[in-house]
């Protein structure tokens, strides 16, 4: 069966002023986010410099851990290149390194072509046209976020997490309104649900 290969690459991260504290809120969301995780077969793992790797059985929570990571390390920008196929190297169940295959060789050619760009999200599997949808939806998406208040990610978060309206204005301490005026300057709804149909899809996709 194929899996589902996740890379990230912290934008310009050497002109980052508190780049040690960037990289140190990382390895700490790492260090929690791994453990009992349902669908990582690989950790989230530090690998060159400031980009990281993790390998999934399935999509279910890939966006999920997608937007935290954005939420915890902004205001800095995460490019974000998903690879699906199969592997050729045993899955290293302790650390995402040593291993190679089509999954990985996808990220890593997605992020490739990331960095010619300003999107931050990225897939490439082995679908030929099927695949071009939902490239196309990523890059909308990443267009959709462009400078976003890192309040308007908390309720993303929140939302994918299914809190209602009222649990979030609690949460964040604003008004129903304003988290309403959130959700629809940003069309928050809309990106939950995308998202969530592409993770659907590939779990279609690792199946064949």
């Amino acid at each position: 069966m194929k899996k589902i290969a996740l890379i990230g690459d912290i934008v310009s991260s050497r002109k980052i002023k508190k780049r040690e504290e960037i990289q140190k809120k990382l390895i700490r969301y790492f260090n929690t986010v791994n453990v009992n995780h349902k669908t990582l077969l690989s950790p989230f793992t530090i690998t060159l410099g400031d980009e990281f790797q993790a390998l999934y059985s399935k999509g279910s929570d890939l966006f999920k851990d997608i937007w935290e990571i954005l939420l915890v390390l902004y205001p800095a920008k995460v490019r974000f290149s998903i690879g699906v196929g199969e592997l050729s190297t045993r899955i290293n169940k302790k650390q995402s390194i040593g291993m190679d295959g089509p999954a990985f060789h996808n990220a890593r050619q997605g992020l490739t072509e990331l960095k010619k760009t300003s999107y931050l999200f990225n897939i490439i599997a082995d679908e030929g046209n099927r695949n071009e949808l939902i490239k196309h939806s990523l890059f909308l998406i990443s267009n959709i976020f462009g400078k976003w208040k890192s309040t308007r990610l908390k309720i993303l978060v929140m939302l994918y997490e299914g809190k209602s309206v009222k649990e979030i204005s609690a949460k964040l301490k604003i008004s129903d309104k304003a988290v309403y005026k959130n959700i629809d300057s940003g069309s928050l709804t809309l990106i939950v649900k995308i998202t969530r149909e592409i993770a659907k899809e590939l779990d279609v996709i690792i199946k064949k």
